[in-house]
């Protein structure tokens, strides 16, 4: 889902630059860092996850030309690690792609928007909705903040990038239509499954990985408050 920096204003890549770098500094201030510092074994499986998202998004579907689709994985690394982990693994990650010649400088700051900002804030938002709203249990929070949230995260984050191409004048010229808006729900489902399956499994085996996860909350008798 990253975006051709051609298909991008000029004033649309400055703005999304200074959004970008906004957000990464709001994420670097207020990060868990002594904790996370404190935890060797977080420390690694952070490391990994970073290293599992380049490789996904080193792969992609150009169903539209201009819009290429891949899975993100940004609802698990943020209910891993929390929304400032996510967003600077994926800045970092996103990176890597740029050096490798997988992405273009220029959109950086587009592609760390719509990619990592967009569906981590969702995610972030979904979840403390849930948490506050419905009772706390196991299904609960797979199906709906899991399974639905990383749907809904991952068709905003297409959105954004339609939004991104209609505000710099460039809809025509990424051919977005019909098709794109018929198969994002699709990729979506594609991506709550993937998303669940790991969450699935480290909530299972590894439940101490996920920060939002509370074992002695979420799998008490009754599932109640």
């Amino acid at each position: 889902m990253l975006i051709e920096p051609e298909l991008l204003g000029t004033g649309t890549r400055l703005a999304t630059f200074v959004l970008s770098g906004a957000a990464i500094a709001l994420a670097a201030i207020s990060a868990p860092w002594r904790v996370w510092f404190e935890d060797r074994e977080r420390q690694w499986v952070w490391l990994v996850s970073l290293g599992v998202l380049v490789g996904i998004w080193a792969m992609k579907a150009g169903f539209t030309p201009g819009l290429s689709l891949r899975f993100l994985l940004i609802t698990t690394l943020t209910l891993m690690h929390g929304w400032q982990l996510a967003v600077i693994g994926g800045a970092m990650a996103l990176a890597v792609l740029n050096v490798v010649g997988l992405a273009a400088w220029p959109s950086f700051g587009a592609d760390l928007l719509c990619t990592v900002i967009v569906p981590a804030a969702a995610t972030v938002q979904i979840h403390q909705l849930v948490h506050a709203r419905l009772p706390h249990n196991y299904f609960i929070y797979f199906f709906v903040t899991v399974f639905v949230g990383s749907a809904v995260a991952y068709n905003l984050a297409g959105l954004a990038r339609v939004a991104l191409l209609a505000t710099s004048g460039s809809l025509d010229a990424a051919h977005v239509g019909p098709e794109y808006f018929a198969v994002l729900p699709l990729m979506s489902f594609g991506e709550a499954f993937v998303n669940g399956m790991v969450m699935a499994m480290m909530v299972v085996y590894r439940p101490k990985w996920v920060m939002s996860f509370d074992d002695r909350l979420y799998l008490k008798k009754g599932g109640s408050d």
